[in-house]
C-alpha cells in the first residue's frame, strides 16, 4: 500500500504553505452516509481535517450516526440531517406539505440536529413535460419548510442536481433562483458527468459552467451556495476485440471506486495514474482472461445451401453446445478508471471560492485520502475567524408592540446562527420567550466580513399583544446543538 501511495502521489501537487490545525479555514463541508459511519467519522477528528469542516450532514438512521450529533456539536461543528426522496408526495398537494414539514421539523428538534438537508431526487421519477406543474409546488414546499425551521432556529440546505450551458441544460426544475430566498445553504451535486462508458465524473469544464449559471444567472447568493464534490471514481470493463467470447464474470457492471481504493487499484494492476484533460487521474491497463462460459458458440451460417435432407439424417445429432455445456473461452478486458485525487478537489474548491461561493459539499466522509486535506489546507483563509458577535438594536415600540432586531455571528462560520430572545415586563417577570434563526441579510456589516461570511446574520422579530408598561429585552446567541452561548446587552423599553 505505501509503494501503491507512492505511485500516486507523483502526480498530486500539495502547496508547501498549508495551514495549520490551529488556523480554522471553514470552506469544506460533506456527508456521512450511515454506511460509512466509522470512517466518516474521521473527518471530524482529524487534525487536518477538522480545521477545514464548516458542518457535517448526516445521512439515513443509524446508532452510530446519532453518536456523531454528539461528535460533531462537542467539535463545535453545526449538524444536518439529510432527508432523501424520490418521490413528489410530500408536497404535491398543502396538505401532504403541511403533513410532511411538520414531521421533518419534529424530526429535527428531536435528533438534536441544527437543520435539515433535503435530497429530494424526484427528477428522475417525472416526465419532462410535468416540470411545469411540478416546480410551483416545490418552491411552495421550500418556503413553508423554510419559515419553519427557521421559526425554530433551524437550518434549511437543499442538494439539487445541476444547471449548466448557461440554463439551456440540467434541472431547471428546482427552481434555483426561486428557492435561493428560503434556503441557508444550496448544495449542487456535480457528479456523475460519466456512468455508461469511460469518462470523468466531474469535470472542471462541467464544473465552471455550474458555477456560472448559479452565480451568474439564478444568482444565488455567493455565501449559501456549495460546490458538490465526489471522492469516488468509476471503473469500466470493456471488451477489447467484439468477436472474441468472455469467460462468464469477466466483463462487469461499471463499479464505483473511493480515492481511497485508487492506489491500492493501480499497484495490484502496474497501471500508473495519468492526469487527464478533465482535471481528473485516469487508470488502464488490459489482461487476458481465460474461463467458463456456458453462453453458446456464435452461429456460423453455413456456406452452401442444401436443398435436400435426407429422412434418416435426424439419428446422427448429437448433444448440442447450446444447452449451456461449459466450454472454455479467452478474451482480452480493457479497464478504465477515472478517479478525482487531491489535486482534482483542491481545484474544484478554488474554483468555487473564486466565485465567492460558501465552499465545497464531499460526497462522500469517508472515500477521501488524507491528501485531500493536505491540499485544501494550502487553499487561502476563507473566513476571518473572529469572536462571536452578537448585538441587539434599540427595540422599537409601538401600541402593544415591540420589534427586536439584532446581528449574530459566528465569525468561523457563514451559517447563520440561531438566537433565543427574551422579553420581559418588568413589572410582573412574566417572559415572552423565542429562539429563531439570525438570517436576516443585515445592512451595515463591514464590507470585508460581507465577502468572508455574507449577510445573512440578522434577525428581526416583532412581539405583538402586549400589556402597556416596562420592558428588559435580551438576546443571546446559541451553539450548535443548542447550548446558550454569548448575551448581548438587554435593552429596556416602554411599550405604550
Amino acid at each position: 500500500m505505501l509503494v501503491a501511495a507512492a505511485l500516486l502521489l507523483t502526480i498530486v501537487s500539495v502547496p508547501a504553505s498549508a495551514a495549520t490545525p490551529a488556523a480554522p479555514n471553514r470552506f469544506v463541508s460533506g456527508w456521512i452516509p450511515y454506511w460509512q459511519a466509522t470512517s466518516g467519522r474521521t473527518a471530524i477528528i482529524g487534525a487536518t481535517s477538522a480545521p477545514l469542516l464548516s458542518e457535517v450532514s448526516l445521512f439515513g438512521s443509524s446508532a452510530a450516526l446519532d453518536a456523531i450529533v454528539t461528535t460533531a456539536h462537542g467539535a463545535g461543528l453545526p449538524v444536518f440531517q439529510t432527508l432523501f426522496s424520490s418521490s413528489t408526495a410530500g408536497f404535491m398537494t398543502a396538505t401532504a406539505r403541511t403533513t410532511t414539514v411538520n414531521a421533518i421539523v419534529a424530526g429535527a428538534v428531536a435528533g438534536r440536529y441544527d437543520g435539515v438537508d433535503i435530497d429530494y431526487e424526484f427528477v428522475w421519477s417525472v416526465s419532462r413535460s410535468s416540470w411545469t406543474t411540478i416546480t410551483p409546488q416545490w418552491v411552495a414546499f421550500v418556503r413553508l419548510l423554510s419559515s419553519t425551521l427557521h421559526a425554530k432556529g433551524k437550518l434549511l440546505s437543499v442538494t439539487v442536481p445541476p444547471v449548466w450551458n448557461a440554463g439551456s441544460r440540467g434541472y431547471t426544475l428546482y427552481a434555483q433562483p426561486q428557492i435561493a430566498p428560503y434556503v441557508d445553504r444550496l448544495r449542487l451535486m456535480v457528479y456523475d458527468w460519466s456512468i455508461t462508458n469511460p469518462g470523468p465524473i466531474a469535470p472542471n469544464f462541467w464544473v465552471d459552467s455550474v458555477i456560472d449559471y448559479s452565480t451568474n444567472i439564478a444568482k444565488v447568493p455567493p455565501k449559501k451556495l456549495q460546490l458538490g464534490v465526489p471522492a469516488y471514481g468509476r471503473h469500466w470493463w470493456t471488451k477489447q476485440n467484439s468477436k472474441e467470447t468472455c469467460p462468464d464474470g469477466a466483463l462487469k457492471p461499471v463499479d464505483s471506486i473511493t480515492m481511497r481504493e485508487t492506489a491500492g487499484l493501480a499497484n495490484a494492476h502496474g497501471a500508473t495514474p495519468v492526469r487527464h484533460s478533465s482535471g481528473e487521474v485516469t487508470l488502464s491497463w488490459t489482461e487476458k482472461v481465460t474461463g467458463p462460459t456456458r453462453l453458446p458458440p456464435a452461429y456460423v451460417p453455413p456456406t452452401t445451401k442444401v436443398s435436400t435432407i435426407s429422412r434418416s439424417a435426424g439419428s446422427g445429432l448429437q448433444r448440442a453446445v447450446r444447452l449451456g455445456t461449459p466450454r472454455i473461452v479467452t478474451c482480452t478486458v480493457t479497464h478504465v478508471v477515472f478517479v478525482p485525487d487531491a489535486q482534482t478537489l483542491r481545484a474544484s474548491a478554488q474554483s468555487a471560492l473564486n466565485a465567492g461561493w460558501s465552499g465545497i459539499a464531499i460526497w462522500a466522509f469517508g472515500y477521501e485520502t488524507a491528501e485531500a486535506y493536505a491540499a485544501l489546507n494550502g487553499i487561502a483563509a476563507q473566513r476571518p475567524n473572529t469572536a462571536s458577535v452578537i448585538s441587539l438594536d434599540a427595540p422599537l415600540s409601538s401600541t402593544g408592540t415591540l420589534r427586536v432586531r439584532g446581528t449574530a455571528l459566528d465569525g468561523r462560520f457563514d451559517l447563520p446562527v440561531p438566537v433565543r430572545i427574551t422579553v420581559t415586563r418588568v413589572a410582573t417577570s412574566t417572559v415572552s420567550r423565542r429562539t429563531v434563526t439570525a438570517n436576516v441579510s443585515r445592512a451595515g456589516l463591514p464590507p470585508s466580513l460581507v465577502q468572508m461570511v455574507g449577510p445573512f446574520h440578522g434577525f428581526d422579530q416583532t412581539f405583538t399583544a402586549l400589556t402597556a408598561g416596562s420592558y428588559s429585552v435580551c438576546a443571546w446567541m446559541l451553539r450548535w446543538g443548542g447550548a446558550t452561548g454569548p448575551p448581548a446587552t438587554c435593552q429596556a423599553v416602554t411599550v405604550p
